[in-house]
This record gives C-alpha cells, sequence and structure tokens, in this order.
C-alpha cells in the first residue's frame, strides 16, 4: 500500500487522537485552577486566623528529631541503585538472611511511617523501609523528569535485585502504601519473577482508577490536591505556609487525619516529616511524582500475577472505600481485600498491630483461605470479622 495511501487512511485516527489528547491537557489544566482557588482560599483564611508572620514563617529545623535519625526502629544505610546510581536511604531490622520484606511509603512521609511494622516483622524477616528518591534522607536529583514513574519504577527494581532473597533469584514480600502502593502495583505487574507476594494499602492501580472515576465523579473532589500539584510553585507555597499547616492538617484533622485518638501524631513524629520537607528543596521532589502521573507511561492492564492482599481504610478521606471493591473485581480470584472499619488513610500508623495480623496471615497462608472481601475489627478492641461476603 502506498505510503501516501496508508497516511489519508490513518489521518482520521491520528486527529481524533490529537483531539482527545487537547481535551484532557484543557480538562487537567481547568481542574489544576479550580482546586488553587479553592485551596487560595483556604490560605486567605489562614492568613486571617494567623496572620501574615505567622502564615509566611515556619520552624527552623537544624536536626533530626529523635527517632528518625538515630536506631531506634533500625540500622540506617545506604544503597547505590546500578541502574541511575541514585544513592537511597533505608532502615533495615532483621536477620540479614532472612527473606526480603520491603515497605514503600507515600506522600509526604518517608521510612517513618513504617516504624512500627519494622518492629512487628524485624523477628521473622529483614525488613526495609526505604526513602523513596526525593524523599527522607534519599538523594533529590533536581528536575521534574527525574520523577518520571518509569525511573521509580527502575529504582525499585534495582533494590529488590541488590536486596532480595535469595542472591541468585532475589524475591521480596513488596508492601505499598499511598503512592508506595502505586509502585508496587506496576512493579508486581511488569517484574512479577521479583515479587513472592503483594500487599498494598490504600492505594490504586492507575487502571482501576481511572474507570472507577469515570463512574464515580466524586473521586474528584477527593484527588483534587492531585490537581493542585500540576501547577509550578504553587504548590510548594501552600504546603509550606503556617509552618505546613496544610500537610499537619492532611495527617492529623478530624476529617482527613488518623481517627483513632490514641493512635494521633504527636509533634515529635510530625517533626520526622516536616523536618525533610522543610529542608531547601525538599518539598519540590514528592510533589514531581504526581506532576509525572498524567504522562503517557503505558498502564498495565493485567493484574499482578503474585497473591495478593489489599488493605482499605473504611474512612479514607482520599479514596472513595469502594475503590476496594473495585480492585477486587480486576485481580485474581486468589486476591483478598480486607476493609478496616474507622480506619483513615493513613493504615501503617493507625493500625499497626491489626496490619501485622493481616499481613502474617497471608503470608502464612491463612488469609487466601479466607473470605476474599472482609470487614475488619478495631485496632485495640482487638480483631474481628464484622461482615463477610464472597467474590
Amino acid at each position: 500500500m502506498p505510503r501516501r495511501l496508508l497516511s489519508l487512511l490513518l489521518a482520521p485516527t491520528r486527529l481524533l487522537l490529537a483531539v482527545r489528547g487537547l481535551v484532557a491537557r484543557g480538562a487537567l489544566l481547568v481542574a489544576a485552577v479550580a482546586s488553587a482557588a479553592a485551596f487560595g482560599l483556604w490560605a486567605a483564611a489562614l492568613l486571617l486566623r494567623l496572620g501574615p508572620r505567622a502564615t509566611l514563617e515556619w520552624h527552623r529545623r537544624d536536626a533530626a528529631p529523635p527517632g528518625l535519625a538515630d536506631g531506634t526502629f533500625g540500622e540506617h544505610r545506604h544503597l547505590r541503585l546500578q541502574g541511575s546510581g541514585l544513592r537511597l536511604h533505608y532502615v533495615t531490622r532483621g536477620p540479614p538472611d532472612a527473606p526480603l520484606m520491603l515497605l514503600l511509603h507515600g506522600f509526604p512521609q518517608n521510612w517513618f511511617c513504617w516504624r512500627h511494622l519494622l518492629q512487628e516483622f524485624g523477628s521473622r524477616f529483614r525488613v526495609v523501609a526505604l526513602d523513596l528518591r526525593g524523599c527522607g534522607d534519599s538523594e533529590k536529583p533536581p528536575g521534574r523528569d527525574s520523577y518520571r514513574l518509569e525511573l521509580l519504577l527502575g529504582d525499585i527494581r534495582d533494590v529488590i535485585e541488590a536486596l532480595g532473597t535469595p542472591a541468585g533469584t532475589p524475591r521480596c514480600v513488596l508492601v505499598g502504601h499511598d503512592w508506595g502502593g502505586v509502585l508496587a502495583w506496576e512493579v508486581a505487574s511488569s517484574h512479577p519473577q521479583l515479587v513472592e507476594k503483594l500487599v498494598v494499602m490504600d492505594a490504586p492501580q492507575r487502571g482501576v482508577m481511572a474507570a472507577f472515576t469515570a463512574r464515580h465523579p466524586s473521586q474528584l473532589l477527593r484527588s483534587c490536591y492531585i490537581f493542585l500539584f500540576q501547577l509550578p510553585w504553587l504548590p510548594e507555597l501552600l504546603l509550606s505556609l503556617g509552618d505546613f499547616q496544610l500537610v499537619r492538617t492532611f495527617l492529623t484533622s478530624e476529617l482527613t487525619g488518623i481517627q483513632d485518638p490514641a493512635r494521633r501524631l504527636s509533634e515529635q513524629e510530625l517533626d520526622s516529616y516536616l523536618f525533610g520537607l522543610s529542608q531547601p528543596g525538599g518539598l519540590s521532589p514528592p510533589l514531581h511524582f504526581y506532576r509525572n502521573l498524567f504522562r503517557d507511561t503505558p498502564i498495565p492492564r493485567e493484574p499482578p500475577p503474585p497473591p495478593t492482599l489489599l488493605l482499605w481504610g473504611s474512612r479514607d478521606a482520599f479514596l472513595d472505600p469502594r475503590l476496594g471493591p473495585a480492585h477486587l473485581r480486576w485481580l485474581r480470584p486468589s486476591a483478598r481485600l480486607r476493609l478496616l472499619p474507622g480506619a483513615s488513610h493513613w493504615l501503617p500508623e493507625e493500625r499497626p498491630r491489626p496490619l501485622a495480623k493481616l499481613i502474617g496471615e497471608f503470608l502464612e497462608g491463612g488469609a487466601e483461605a479466607g473470605p476474599s472481601h472482609a470487614h475488619i475489627g478495631g485496632a485495640r478492641a482487638g480483631l474481628g470479622a464484622v461482615s463477610t461476603s464472597g467474590r
């Protein structure tokens, strides 16, 4: 077939793709501007409440708070990645010859969010809580392009190949929360030989998230901060106002923060996150994760082959709890979903003991033998199935 004729036949398809791309970029811009206006009103209210000086200044953090940089929860180490050459920081606990359990944090956190699970699993696994690139004490390469999704996934693959068990054919138990869960989904799908079992907490798979949002537009309101983060410099300014008042709100408010009063973050625990974010250039790298989210990175369509446990808080303010069952319909029949009533988005810190029990049963095979969809009881009152239903 002549090249000119082929080009003419493909012209309508190319035009439709171009129009779709323009519409998508336009919609993203409109959502970003609308989110900026809403958060701008929040900033104005903060300015009226605190005054200009308190709003624009933040507490200088010259030294890391106790627990963040010392050996309270594990041994601090650094790893030079073979692929990118980046130097990533991690905290490890457990026997050096035990199977690897790799923990991936989300935003606005770092390895510290896994401090409880480091202690819970440190006797049975070599637990590694990683600081993702640009976060915590890991290296922070400059520029938005340094945080493309494919580079983040490459980092995790390199970490597993360097630290995984056994050394010849490295594998791990991969555990991710929030952004760490987004990455865990894709690593398990694209490199299943590296993942023995997968545990994801309150984190959507990109394809499932897109389909769910199309049917439930209310998720767009829950995700409005993502649209704000697409803009340059303004998110950094808004997040830093009032000594990172917006970050504090995400983590501690009655609407979005940890729901269990006994697990509310202390000022010292908050400083374990604010310390890194408040350093020069500390805010932009994790925001670049979001700024690259809408690039044309291929989305895995097939569910991950490794056995999968999905954990979700019923009071997650950022991700509709109905996303859990939506994922279960996409996952393989052996996958398991556990909904934790009354729990927020911040499961690793709010429900560490229930999580340890659920993950432990899953790794031993107990969770796979149970019902695929269960509601799990409160954190301090013990565990119990409130209701169960099969797929």
